[in-house]
């Protein structure tokens, strides 16, 4: 009897270990599935941008192009100069496509960084494009 009761709780043991295994290795995945999700999704690199600005308004690229998370979607913010006319164009860093063009001066951008740091960091996106998490200044 006491033999039976023995092997009874090294099965109930051995079930209980391989549930933890189980367990911890889902959310292993998990949390590495939301890692990638905060990733940017760039199919192009931010020269291929510049190269496809340039290439619709020929001028001098006067900053450092940026990757930047406008509203869920990867963009390269590109500042070219054409003559007398500063644009901000935003190219979608998956497609390459011009998604929107800014005609801005330099007074402007100024202005629109010094808002930036004043609202704090950008919000951090989680999740799909359907079912957004959205948390301001730290990852959730």
């Amino acid at each position: 009897m006491q033999v039976h009761i023995r092997r009874l709780a090294m099965l109930v043991l051995v079930a209980v270990a391989l549930l933890l295994m189980v367990v911890g290795i889902s959310q292993a995945a998990t949390t590495k599935n939301k890692a990638k999700s905060n990733k940017p999704h760039a199919s192009i690199t931010a020269k291929q941008a510049e190269a496809i600005v340039l290439g619709k308004f020929p001028g001098k690229i006067v900053e450092k192009t940026k990757l930047e998370n406008e509203e869920g979607v990867w963009q390269y913010g590109v500042m070219v100069k054409s003559g007398k006319t500063l644009r901000e164009v935003m190219v979608n860093a998956k497609t390459g496509k011009i998604d929107n063009v800014e005609v801005t001066n330099t007074t402007k951008e100024k202005d629109e960084a010094k808002a930036d740091v004043a609202n704090g960091p950008p919000p951090v996106f989680l999740g799909h494009r359907n079912e957004v998490k959205c948390v301001y200044g730290k990852q959730a």
